[in-house]
Parts: C-alpha cells; sequence; structure tokens
C-alpha cells in the first residue's frame, strides 16, 4: 500500500496562540457576577466536518471487528452495541480497520482515544447523488428517482450555518463565521442570514488556502507593540480580586486558586508565549493544480493539509470557530473514470466485464485511507499539539468525517460516521459504536454478486440534532417536525417495510446514545 508523506515540519506548537487569550482570564466567579446575568460564558467549542464522495466501504474494511464491541442496551426498539477502541499496531502500521490505518508513528494510542467510529445512521429514503445531505440540505441531489425528485424542491439551512449565527457557539462577531472550503455544493443559508428571510442559497467555497488564511487571520496593526506577558495580567487580576472584593465567596475563592494554579502549571510547560503576530501565511493551495493533480495522491493530501494549517491557526486564534470541507478528490491514482468503473463496482466481490482484472473494493479501500491518514489524521494530531489549559484543541473540537453513502453506491443507509475530539467534554470518546438492528435486514447481499447485508440503525436525522447539542444549541432552537431531530418529517417509499419503525421516529430527538458525556 502506498504511504501518504506527513510533513511534521509544517506547523509545530511553537507557531500557536495556544488559546491564551481565551483560557487564561480569571474564570465565571457567579458570588461577583451582577445579579441580572443568567447564562454561562460560552466555552469557545470549534466543529469541522469533512465529507467526501462515493463512499462505497465494505463494512469490514471500514469499522473495527464485530468481536471489539462487548456491551448492548435496549434502545428505540432494538439492541444497540458499543466497545472500546484498541489501536493494534503491526509493521510499523497501527490500525483501527483497514481504512483507520497509518504509519504508527503518526496514529497513537493517544489519538485513538480521542476518536468514535460509529455505524447504523441511516438516511430513510433513495438521496443518490448527494452534498446536502452530510449536513442537512436534503435538496441538494440529483433528483434521480421518485425520493430525491420529491425532496428537490424543499431546500433548508444546513446546521453548520446554524452553528454560526447561534450566541451559543459566537459571543462576538468572528472574522468568519463558517470557512467553507473546497467543492463546495455542502453549506447553505438564508441570502440574508442574519434576519433568515430569501431563498436558502449556498454559501461561497474556498479552493485556496492562502485567500483562507487572509480572511481569518488578521494581525495586529502595530506588529512593534511588545505586549505583556497574559499571565501577568492574570495575575493582577488576581490579586485585586483576592484583596479588595467583599463579595467574592470562599467557594469562588478556591475556584479563583485552583484556576491560578493551573495557570502556573501551564506557565510553566511554555517556554515561549507566542502570539498570532507570528504566522506566516501558506503556500496556497490552488499552485498544486493541474498535471498529474487527478492521479497523485500525495498532491491531493498536501492540497488539504494546507486548508488544516489555516483550520488549526483560525482555531487558535480565535478568529474562526466552524469549518466545512468538500474534499472531492478521488484520493485515488486509478487513472480511469473512478466513479463508473470503481465506486459503481464497489459491491462486487469478483470482477465483472467490461473490467475482468478490476478489483473495486481493495482500490476503494486505499483511496479512504489515504483520506484518514493524510487529511482526517493529519488535522486532528495539528489540533491535538495546540495546548489548552484543560487539554489541547482537540479537546475543546469535534471533527467528523461522512461519506456520500453506505456499503452500496449511492445508497445512504448503514452511513459511517468518523469523530474525533470531545467537544469541551460533551462528546464520550475511545468508542466503537454500532446503532443497527441486527434482527432486520434492508439489503440482504446477492446483487451482482455483493456478500454485504444492510440492517436499519437509527436516523440521520438524530445524528444531526446530536451535532447541534454538542455546540450547545437546543433542540427548541432547530427542531420542527412532530419527531425533532434535524430535517424533515419524511421516511420514503424504503419504509413500506416498517425498517424505521415508530420507537426509531420517537427517538429523533434524543442525544445518540453512548456518546453524551455525564
Amino acid at each position: 500500500m502506498s504511504q501518504v508523506r506527513r510533513d511534521k515540519t509544517k506547523i509545530q506548537r511553537r507557531h500557536f496562540l495556544r488559546g491564551l487569550g481565551l483560557l487564561l482570564p480569571i474564570p465565571f466567579l457567579p458570588s461577583i457576577e451582577p445579579r441580572s446575568a443568567n447564562a454561562a460564558p460560552n466555552d469557545g467549542r470549534r466543529f469541522i466536518s469533512f465529507a467526501t464522495d462515493h463512499g462505497a466501504m465494505w463494512g469490514e474494511n471500514m469499522h473495527p471487528a464485530q468481536a471489539t464491541l462487548t456491551q448492548s442496551q435496549a434502545y428505540a426498539g432494538h439492541n444497540i452495541r458499543r466497545g472500546d477502541l484498541s489501536l493494534s499496531v503491526n509493521g510499523g502500521t497501527a490500525s483501527l480497520s483497514p481504512v483507520l490505518s497509518a504509519s504508527s508513528g503518526a496514529f497513537t494510542a493517544a489519538l485513538a482515544s480521542k476518536m468514535n467510529v460509529v455505524r447504523g445512521l441511516d438516511v430513510p429514503w433513495y438521496i443518490g447523488h448527494h452534498t446536502g445531505g452530510h449536513l442537512g440540505n436534503w435538496a441538494r441531489n440529483d433528483g434521480n428517482g421518485v425520493d430525491g425528485q420529491m425532496m428537490q424542491g424543499s431546500p433548508r439551512r444546513t446546521i453548520d450555518q446554524i452553528m454560526a449565527y447561534s450566541s451559543e457557539v459566537y459571543g462576538a462577531t468572528p472574522q468568519a463565521r463558517v470557512m467553507v472550503c473546497g467543492g463546495g455544493g455542502l453549506s447553505y443559508n438564508y441570502a440574508n442570514p442574519e434576519t433568515q428571510e430569501g431563498d436558502i442559497e449556498e454559501q461561497t467555497t474556498e479552493e485556496s488556502s492562502l485567500a483562507l488564511f487572509n480572511r481569518v487571520y488578521v494581525p495586529p496593526t502595530d506588529r512593534a507593540e511588545v505586549r505583556p506577558p497574559v499571565v501577568d495580567r492574570v495575575l493582577e487580576d488576581y490579586n485585586r480580586l483576592r484583596q479588595s472584593n467583599r463579595r467574592l465567596s470562599a467557594q469562588d475563592r478556591l475556584r479563583l486558586e485552583a484556576h491560578i494554579q493551573k495557570l502556573d502549571e501551564l506557565d510553566k510547560k511554555l517556554k515561549t508565549v507566542v502570539s498570532c503576530e507570528q504566522q506566516s501565511p501558506p503556500p496556497n493551495s490552488t499552485d498544486l493544480y493541474g498535471g498529474d493533480f487527478d492521479h497523485n495522491i500525495q498532491k491531493m493530501a498536501d492540497y488539504w493539509q494546507l486548508f488544516n494549517d489555516v483550520f488549526a491557526i483560525a482555531f487558535a486564534c480565535d478568529t474562526s470557530r466552524i469549518a466545512v470541507c468538500h474534499a472531492n478528490f478521488a484520493f485515488s491514482d486509478y487513472e480511469g473514470d473512478y466513479h463508473q468503473d470503481v465506486a459503481h463496482r464497489a459491491h462486487q466481490p469478483t470482477p465483472l466485464a467490461p473490467f475482468p482484472d478490476l478489483y473495486a473494493a481493495p482500490i476503494i479501500t486505499q483511496a479512504h485511507r489515504v483520506f484518514f491518514e493524510g487529511v482526517f489524521l493529519d488535522l486532528i494530531a495539528k489540533l491535538d499539539a495546540i495546548d489548552d489549559v484543560d487539554g489541547t484543541m482537540l479537546d475543546k473540537s469535534l471533527v467528523v468525517w461522512t461519506q456520500e453513502s453506505g456499503p452500496y453506491t449511492h445508497d445512504s443507509q448503514d452511513m459511517p460516521v468518523i469523530m474525533a475530539g470531545g467537544a469541551s467534554g460533551a462528546i464520550v470518546t475511545g468508542q466503537h459504536i454500532d446503532y443497527r438492528n441486527m434482527q432486520k435486514t434492508l439489503n440482504a447481499g446477492g446483487y451482482e454478486g455483493s456478500v454485504e447485508v444492510t440492517r436499519p440503525g437509527l436516523l440521520w436525522y438524530q445524528y444531526l440534532g446530536t451535532l447541534l447539542q454538542t455546540m450547545g444549541i437546543s433542540p427548541s432552537d432547530y427542531e420542527e417536525t412532530r419527531y425533532g431531530g434535524y430535517g424533515p418529517d419524511f421516511y420514503g417509499p424504503n419504509d413500506s417495510t416498517g425498517s424505521w419503525p415508530e420507537s426509531v421516529r420517537q427517538a429523533q430527538s434524543d442525544f445518540l446514545p453512548f456518546l453524551k458525556k455525564g
């Protein structure tokens, strides 16, 4: 298998602000807060969504072994299962599954412990070729089939845009509410999002890492200004509060002293406090276009790694907290028509005419592994290298990777979701989760010799609602149907057999089980 080179010299810890501007100030102290205060301060959670085309991964290649699912519980009318992720290392390769594999020097047990691998999430109707389904604009599909035609007239905001205009996510206007990058077709909002008026429109996407950097990175106007250490400023506030504020309660005094102890520990760890003033522009990702780009997996990974650098800078400098990325390359060196020749034959265990020597599943497995190692893992490693008072920037973030389809190309059932980050403690990590109902069957295999059997699980509407709740947004702010979750009250002809019964629909408003902390 070819391996994606990881350039560890691109972005180091010293390049980041490390969130000091957000995390060092004196903590919230209820006893001295004005009596009218009624909300806790925003904790600055970050969200990134990666979407890739096609999908069509066999379960055995995408997911950890079924034997890792050691616990079960009854939920929504059937048993759901979970287990702990366990990274295996063999010959310098660390793996959770054939797709979720990388060099053992890059993919560590510590990073694996901050991930979740989830299966058994379904779009309960045929969405066909689509990009909008990843984040909830079901109308962005090709209309191929009755279901798709019905939904094309019903565009809606995508969840990233709901987050972007929520006071739960941003207390003040950032440099970029959402960093929308890549092939487009993912992010949608009203023509006038502030007033929620006008048509639902696609949000402008950015293909240049340099242009995005120039949007989200704004150095101080006076670069020669020498700024006093942030820790010193906090200590001044600390001493002033202790000595002069009679309203400070004993409990808040303990909270304050614990905070200062954390700052003292952090101050000792950081040999040099570097601010966002010292960031250098990245190379321009569009310079990689041309030549053999469409079949050069290293260039494809390099392209997205340049964006990852910018995402990390924006998060560390707190100039944006949300990114949406359509990674629309094939991440394969196959030189034919990848969609028709490979993705449309993903289910075939043996080659069929007119390609008697083409085994599609290994090609697709390797392409997804390239994306995982070269893009997804690259980003979460960079975020995990940015220190935070109570962990790292990855601990504050939620990074998700979704694909266009489940095991069958264009069928959006049994959709895999790869997650990383704890979203400031909102998410439990380190899990392999399976929401499928193993007593029911959607597709029993057999199509052109397919070995895949798909089974119904929980609904994509519930998954999208969980992402919104993870970012601190209340269901009352986005739900619009009798069942809740994010999406329409629509199940399509696919549910003629009752694959998603009333018990599954009634669960749509819940935070997905096993994931919620506390």
